[in-house]
């Protein structure tokens, strides 16, 4: 079963309409993730974050269509099922449902406020992911110089901007409330401060291994062994960029690369999935959700026991979930 962290396909959803083409998760289409393609692939559980940052507008306006076109989507998709608990999660899968747990990508739309915070927890949202590749009011994205034409520089990690007084305070009220707190995009420095802050496993949702792939998305080894010693987990993120920076398409060698190097770091407990489907360039070999069962397979000949497989697709997941909701 897979239990998948990090996908932008509301905002793909929204994106495409504005451009004329009137796409639903109900059935086969040309996103990554649908209905159909996440039944192909064995879903546990998805979680669907909404993509909503200051470069596009103004992003609480922006999150709360987001939200609309989620719970519309939601409505129409007979097999998926709404999670907030933990108890929901294991009655869904007793029901045969796919549970869909709403993320949200960039804290822009909290902007300075612990009541909006509290509003999007209100509204469902149980995982936030603090930066995109804007600052916020919590904090800096990880990129540590930018060059003359304003452009980042993508290999650069920012060790220095970490989460301001704002973002302090909110990692404590999401620990209060119940919310998993994701720190992929956000700096080095930023991350340092979750750790030291967060009496609860964090995720990085969507990100890989630095030592394998140079790029300031992925996590150091320093930054892995602060992850363990918190209970969170790295989710692995499918995007070739973030696999092998010269020929990541080939997904399923790579994926599986970045997994032996994280277990061999700090153990299995700490590997999941964040594919960021419908976020990333298709033209790999993992380009939609109905491909998972090859991924699995891959993990099983790569020498992995079934349950160091299941911890990887979904348990380790599960667990980080359970001890952050309420």
């Amino acid at each position: 079963m897979i239990f998948d962290l990090h996908c932008d396909t509301v905002w793909k959803i929204r994106d495409l309409r504005e451009k004329g083409q009137n796409l639903e998760m109900t059935a086969s289409s040309e996103l990554q993730l649908d209905q159909e393609k996440m039944k192909e692939g064995n879903y546990f559980a998805q979680c669907f974050a909404l993509w909503a940052h200051a470069r596009h507008g103004d992003p609480y306006a922006i999150y709360r269509d987001l939200l609309r076109i989620y719970r519309e989507e939601l409505a129409k998709c007979k097999d998926f099922q709404a999670a907030y608990t933990y108890n929901d999660l294991l009655e869904n899968q007793k029901n045969g449902k796919i549970s869909s747990m709403l993320s949200m990508e960039d804290s822009a739309p909290v902007g300075c406020s612990l009541d909006r915070l509290q509003e999007l927890y209100d509204d469902g949202v149980r995982m936030i992911c603090l930066t995109w590749n804007y600052p916020n009011a919590v904090g800096y994205p990880n990129f540590g110089r930018y060059f003359e034409n304003g452009e980042p520089d993508r290999l650069m990690p920012d060790t220095v901007n970490g989460l301001t007084d704002f973002g302090r305070e909110m990692v404590r009220e999401m620990n209060r409330l119940g919310m998993v707190i994701d720190v992929s995009h956000l700096s080095d420095a930023g991350f340092y401060d979750v750790i030291s802050l967060s009496e609860k496993p964090i995720a990085a949702s969507h990100s890989n291994a630095r030592a394998l792939c140079n790029v300031a998305r992925n996590m150091s080894d320093d930054m892995l062994y602060r992850l363990a010693e918190n209970g969170g987990v790295v989710g692995m993120n499918y995007a070739a960029g973030f696999l092998d920076r010269k020929n990541g398409c080939k997904t399923v060698q790579f994926v599986i690369e970045h997994v032996k190097y994280i277990k061999q770091k700090i153990g299995v407990d700490h590997l999941a999935l964040g594919s960021d489907f419908d976020g990333i360039d298709p033209r790999i070999e993992l380009k939609n959700a109905s491909l998972m069962p090859t991924l699995v397979d891959a993990l099983s000949s790569a020498g992995l026991t079934d349950d160091e497989v299941d911890k990887i697709t979904h348990k380790n997941a599960l667990r980080v979930f359970k001890d952050n909701l309420r």
